[in-house]
């Protein structure tokens, strides 16, 4: 019976997760978008009496009490605030989340190591060094499963950290 590893890498495992996360937060911030400006839309359509022009002054001041120019020039500065915000947090959890992936694929790769090992010392007993096989070869299912868990958690925790930060 030839072995064959069936375990993506590390690199592999990174890529899949990066690229699943960019794109699930991406989704869900252009939903909130959308969302807020078809709200917007209808709300200044329907509001009969509603004073725009106090509304555009009034947004030309800032969270800070900075006066801005113009209502965009008040939009983009914040905007700007928010996104260097989020890169920062994105950036402290994303080493947590790398320093975490490295350490379970660390972990497996001890197990692979071991399972490898085993099976050359063993070589002469076939029966033994199958079940050893079997045992390892769960060990290290179980921990690609923890992993694939870790992650699924983290990105929920994030979703999480995002929407409350939002609210």
């Amino acid at each position: 019976m030839a072995y064959e590893n069936t375990l993506p890498t590390v690199g592999q495992l990174k890529k899949v997760a990066g690229k699943t996360k960019t794109e699930l937060d991406k989704l869900a911030l252009e939903q909130k978008v959308l969302e807020a400006r078809m709200d917007t839309q209808v709300t200044a359509t329907t509001e009969a009496d509603a004073d725009y022009a106090a509304e555009v002054a009034d947004g030309r001041v800032d969270t800070w009490a900075n006066e801005h120019g113009s209502l965009g020039a008040s939009i983009r500065g914040g905007q700007q605030r928010i996104a260097q915000g989020l890169q920062q947090v994105q950036e402290s959890h994303q080493e947590q989340i790398d320093k975490l992936a490295n350490a379970m694929l660390e972990d497996v790769a001890g197990v692979a190591e071991s399972l490898e090992t085993r099976r050359l010392e063993t070589s002469n007993e076939e029966e033994t060094r199958i079940e050893k096989d079997a045992i390892l070869q769960e060990q290290i299912d179980k921990l690609s499963n923890a992993i694939l868990e870790i992650t699924t958690l983290i990105a929920e925790m994030r979703e999480q950290s995002r929407t409350t930060q939002e609210e």
